[in-house]
C-alpha cells in the first residue's frame, strides 16, 4: 500500500507541476462538449425567409420559440429568391392561400441534403413545439414518455463518455510509455510487488487526473452552452469514476503491448473515432445496420454513454448491465497488462 501511494503521490505531483498538459486537457475537452456538441445538436439562429405578402399566416411567431430560425419576411418572391441564391438565406416558405386551407410550401437551393434536413427538423421542432398543438396545419407529435429536454442535452453525455475514453487513454499512454516504460520499468518490476503496485497506483491515478478534467470542463461549458448535468451529481461521480477507470485500464493493456508512444497514440487515436461512430453516440443504435449494432453492443462506450444520459437526463438506463459490463472489461483489461508485464518480467 506503501508502494501504491507513494507511486500516485509521484504522478500527481508532476501533474500538477506540469500545468501544460492540463491546460491542453482542459481546452480538448471544453471545445469537444462545446464545438462538436453544438455541430451535433444541429444549427440554431438559421436565417430564413418567410414569402407571405397577404398575411394570411403566423409563421414567424410561430417559429420564434424554438430559437432555430431567424425569419425575414418578404413582399417579392424574386427578392426572396435571389437573397437565397447569395446565401443570405437558406430557406424560405411561401404561403398561398387556398379555399381549401392555407398551403406553405418550403423552396431551398436543393443541392445540400444536410440543410434540407435541418429545416426539416427545425419546422418539425418548431410547429409541434410546446404551445404549438392545435395551429392550422394539423401537424402535431406526441411520444410515450414525459421528457423535455432539448437535442444538445441529448447529446452532451454521449459525448462526456466519449472524453472519458479519450482523456484516460491518452492520460494513461503518455505518463506510462514515457515515465514507466521507458525510465524506470526495471526498477519498478523488480522491486517487490513493484508490478502490482505499479498497476494500481497508474490505473487509479488516471482515473482521478481524467475525471477531474472532464469535472470541470462540463461544470465550465455548461452556463454558456446551456446543456443540463442533472440531478444527480453523485450519479454523475460514480458514472464518470468508473467509466475513466474502464477506459484507462484498457489504455494500459494496450500500452503494455504496443511499448511505443507513437505506435499507441494512432492506436489509440483510431480506435477512438470509430468507437464514436460505432457507439450510438451520433447515429442511434436502431438506425445502425445489425452488424454495427452487433459491435456497439460489445464496446464499453456503448454502456457508458448510457449510464450518462441516464445520470444526466434523468431517463431510464440499464445501470446494472452497464456497471457490469464496464467493470468487466476493466478487469479484462487489468489482466491483459498484468500477463505481457509478468512475460517481460521473466526475461529480465
Amino acid at each position: 500500500m506503501d508502494q501504491v501511494i507513494a507511486i500516485m503521490r509521484k504522478d500527481l505531483r508532476q501533474w500538477i507541476r506540469r500545468p501544460a498538459y492540463l491546460i491542453a486537457s482542459l481546452i480538448m475537452a471544453i471545445l469537444i462538449v462545446a464545438v462538436v456538441g453544438d455541430t451535433l445538436s444541429g444549427a440554431r439562429h438559421i436565417p430564413f425567409g418567410l414569402y407571405d405578402p397577404s398575411n394570411v399566416s403566423d409563421l414567424k411567431k410561430k417559429l420564434a420559440p424554438s430559437e432555430r430560425f431567424d425569419v425575414l419576411e418578404y413582399k417579392n418572391l424574386e427578392e426572396a429568391k435571389r437573397d437565397l441564391v447569395s446565401g443570405k438565406i437558406v430557406a424560405f416558405a411561401k404561403v398561398d392561400e387556398d379555399p381549401l386551407g392555407d398551403t406553405v410550401e418550403i423552396v431551398t437551393e436543393g443541392h445540400n441534403p444536410f440543410v434540407d434536413d435541418q429545416i426539416s427538423m427545425g419546422l418539425l421542432r418548431g410547429l409541434t413545439g410546446p404551445g404549438n398543438r392545435n395551429i392550422e396545419t394539423g401537424i402535431k407529435t406526441s411520444s410515450l414518455s414525459n421528457f423535455e429536454y432539448e437535442l444538445r442535452d441529448f447529446i452532451t453525455p454521449g459525448l462526456a463518455a466519449y472524453l472519458c475514453y479519450v482523456l484516460a487513454s491518452m492520460n494513461l499512454g503518455f505518463s506510462w510509455i514515457y515515465e514507466w516504460m521507458e525510465k524506470t520499468y526495471r526498477q519498478i518490476i523488480l522491486a517487490p510487488h513493484g508490478l502490482r503496485s505499479a498497476i494500481i497506483a497508474k490505473t487509479l491515478t488516471v482515473t482521478l487526473q481524467a475525471s477531474a478534467v472532464l469535472w470541470l470542463a462540463l461544470t465550465l461549458t455548461a452556463p454558456f452552452v446551456h446543456f443540463t448535468l442533472g440531478t444527480n451529481p453523485l450519479g454523475l461521480i460514480g458514472i464518470t469514476l468508473l467509466s475513466v477507470f474502464c477506459f484507462a485500464s484498457i489504455g494500459l493493456s494496450f500500452a503494455c503491448w504496443l511499448r511505443t508512444i507513437r505506435v499507441y497514440t494512432m492506436t489509440v487515436s483510431i480506435l477512438g473515432v470509430a468507437l464514436m461512430f460505432v457507439s450510438g453516440i451520433i447515429v442511434p443504435l436502431e438506425a445502425m445496420p445489425a452488424w454495427e449494432q452487433l459491435i456497439a453492443r460489445c464496446m464499453p462506450l456503448y454502456y457508458a454513454a448510457d449510464a450518462f444520459k441516464g445520470v444526466f437526463l434523468d431517463t431510464p438506463a440499464r445501470y446494472g448491465q452497464d456497471v457490469f459490463v464496464l467493470l468487466a472489461w476493466s478487469v479484462s483489461g487489468l489482466l491483459m497488462a498484468a500477463y505481457l508485464l509478468t512475460k517481460r518480467q521473466a526475461a529480465l
